[in-house]
C-alpha cells in the first residue's frame, strides 16, 4: 500500500527558478505522466512547461498553447503534448481532445485542468501557482516570486513527487 506523499511547497524566485523545477519534472517523468498546471494568466503555467520541455530535452520551442489547444514537442527523451483549455468551456469539446489517453508513451501537461474536470486523467501530477507579489506589472513577470505546490493523485504522480522531493531536499528551487 503506498503512502501518498505529502504537498510539497517551493518558492521560486523568478521564471528561471520556475523552468528549474520544471526541468526536474522532464528528467523524472516516465511515460504516461500527467501533469496539471493551474494558476491564474501570468502566474507561471507555460514557463514551468518550458522547464519540463528543456528536462526532456525537446528540441522544439515550447510556449502556450492557447490557440492551438494542442501542441506536441518530439523529438526529446519522451514525447510531449501540451494543453491549453483556457478558452474552452465545454466538457464536451474538451472530452474530444482525447487528453486522458494523450499522455499514454509520453508527458501531458495541462493548463487551466480545473475546465476539463472528468476529461483529465485521475493519476496526475497537480501543480498550482501562486504569485508572492501583489499588482506585478507584466514586464515584471519573469522576475516576480512565486510558490508552487505540488500534490499527486495516483501512483505513478507519487513516485513522481518522492523523487522530486527526494532531489529538491535540503535546497529550495
Amino acid at each position: 500500500m503506498s503512502t501518498t506523499p505529502p504537498p510539497l511547497r517551493l518558492t521560486c524566485d523568478d521564471a528561471e527558478a520556475t523552468r528549474g523545477v520544471g526541468a526536474l519534472v522532464g528528467r523524472f517523468a516516465e511515460p504516461g505522466a500527467t501533469v496539471l498546471l493551474q494558476g491564474d494568466l501570468g502566474a507561471g503555467k507555460t514557463v514551468f512547461a518550458q522547464g519540463v520541455g528543456r528536462g526532456l530535452e525537446a528540441p522544439t520551442v515550447v510556449n502556450s498553447p492557447t490557440f492551438v489547444l494542442v501542441n506536441e514537442h518530439l523529438g526529446g527523451r519522451l514525447p510531449m503534448r501540451h494543453a491549453d483549455l483556457y478558452r474552452l468551456d465545454d466538457l464536451d469539446q474538451i472530452t474530444e481532445l482525447g487528453l486522458d489517453q494523450a499522455a499514454e508513451g509520453g508527458i501531458l501537461l495541462v493548463e487551466w485542468p480545473e475546465r476539463g474536470q472528468g476529461a483529465l486523467p485521475d493519476d496526475c501530477l497537480h501543480v498550482h501557482f501562486s504569485p508572492l507579489a501583489d499588482d506585478v506589472s507584466e514586464d515584471q513577470l519573469d522576475a516576480s516570486p512565486r510558490e508552487l505546490v505540488l500534490t499527486s493523485n495516483g501512483r505513478n504522480a507519487e513516485t513522481l513527487l518522492s523523487q522530486l522531493a527526494q532531489s529538491l531536499s535540503p535546497v529550495s528551487a
